[in-house]
């Protein structure tokens, strides 16, 4: 694989300060440009990564000579504007999840990377844990067996964005995550998108075909009242998800609930079934149970921004989470949106 120096620039020092981290550990990359309306902020981190260039506007970050790829960690409304612009500039593109708030932008988006051959790789990081990793690697090597069920929780005790959390911080740190024209959805769109992908990716990317689902906003629209907040998202959003190879999945996130916290995802197949936490393969043994702990082989473990630089570098090298299966998702979670609005099931929208 070819080593040459990968020249980076971020946008957003929020969750961008993470993707800067993770990159200052790849061997052979130079973080040479960090955007942020927060010019101080961007200069903080420019000085810290040792970029040597700093910009309020992303058009101005896109423009720049001798970019190899950009990380786009802003709100969601921004991510499609962001990613088209930066692909139209013949630069490879690491964009945040959810990859857009629109169906037709996350369209637009595919096609765009298509067009201009660059590569587009979504940051769902949570693929990239070691245990995910082997996890996710069972049942495209068929040792599952036939999947006909998945199951994924992500319930949160108190954990509202701009309520519950810093407003310097690295996540939650907006009032845009309150907001639906600009985040999408609530606990959908934020953590949602992390219950559905990992489940639907541990179950082997089954094509969906309709969804039949809920929203909910029940516990703190007074404090965000309060506070003079907007809010008009979900705090919870639970969906059955039927597939094309007659599997369901069943998905439910939210940020703030009278429960135990919650992160877990099942998967089950004819062969064997899989957890995520602690990160176990379920067998039959002569009609006994048998149930390994995973081991992460080290060839396995990668961050997503390593791989990101990786793809750059080898055009022909598949993206563990690319552009066109968080497509997918994001028909899912539009289908999820149309269904709870509804009241009724929804069929997933090409």
């Amino acid at each position: 694989m070819d080593q040459k120096e990968v020249r980076i620039g971020v946008i957003g020092t929020g969750m961008g300060r993470v993707h800067m981290q993770f990159y200052s550990e790849v061997p052979g990359v130079k973080i040479v440009a960090i955007c942020d309306l927060n010019e101080p902020e961007a200069r903080f981190f420019a000085d810290k990564y040792g970029a040597t260039k700093v910009f309020t506007d992303y058009r101005d970050l896109c423009a720049m000579e001798g970019l190899d790829g950009i990380s786009i960690a802003v709100p969601n409304y921004l991510h499609a504007p962001m990613t088209l612009a930066a692909l139209d500039a013949g630069i490879n593109v690491l964009c945040e999840k959810p990859m857009a708030t629109k169906l037709e932008d996350a369209h637009a988006m595919v096609e765009k990377a298509q067009k201009t051959g660059k590569r587009l790789m979504v940051h769902m990081n949570s693929r990239y844990r070691d245990s995910s990793l082997a996890l996710g690697a069972l049942a495209p090597a068929g040792q599952l067996g036939q999947v006909y069920y998945g199951r994924s929780s992500m319930i949160r005790r108190r954990s509202v964005p701009t309520i519950h959390f810093p407003p310097t911080g690295i996540m939650g740190r907006g009032p845009w995550f309150l907001d639906r024209e600009e985040a999408g959805g609530g606990a959908l769109m934020d953590i949602g998108v992390h219950a559905y992908d990992l489940m639907w990716w541990f179950m082997g990317c089954p094509k969906p075909v309709a969804v039949s689902a809920s929203t909910f906003r029940m516990l703190y629209n007074d404090e965000a009242a309060a506070k003079g907040v907007k809010f008009d998202v979900d705090e919870l959003a639970s969906a059955l998800v039927r597939y094309e190879n007659g599997a369901t999945a069943f998905v439910d996130v939210s940020w703030a609930a009278h429960s135990e916290p919650e992160w877990n995802v099942r998967v089950l197949g004819t062969e064997a079934g899989i957890m995520l936490n602690p990160p176990t393969v379920f067998r039959d043994r002569g009609g006994l149970l048998e149930s390994t702990k995973v081991e992460v082989p080290e060839p396995l473990r990668v961050s997503a921004q390593q791989h990101f630089v990786d793809c750059i570098r080898d055009p022909n090298k598949t993206l563990i989470s690319p552009g066109t299966q968080a497509l997918e998702v994001v028909k899912v979670l539009d289908a999820i949106r149309r269904s709870a609005a509804a009241g009724k099931e929804v069929a997933i929208a090409e």
